[in-house]
């Protein structure tokens, strides 16, 4: 079985209270699926915008993304 890890952005309109969320990468491991967030995270310069990482059981915990990060520092 393949796992796949999706980065999803979501983007936030104003007062509206109907967020947008795309797709916006997938990865096969929780590595690279951090790198990946990183780099959008660090490139992204709109506060409207935010992305995250879900899996088949849902969005992972901000703990374990931290951890990756830092392993990989």
């Amino acid at each position: 079985m393949d796992k796949t890890i999706l980065i999803i952005r979501r983007t936030d309109f104003g007062s509206s209270t109907c967020p947008s969320y795309w797709v916006e990468k997938s990865a096969s491991s929780l590595e690279r699926a951090t790198e990946y967030l990183v780099a959008l995270q660090t490139l992204n310069n709109d506060k409207a915008i935010s992305y995250s990482l879900f899996n088949a059981f849902g969005q992972f915990d901000v703990d374990e993304k931290e951890k990756a990060v830092e392993e990989n520092a």
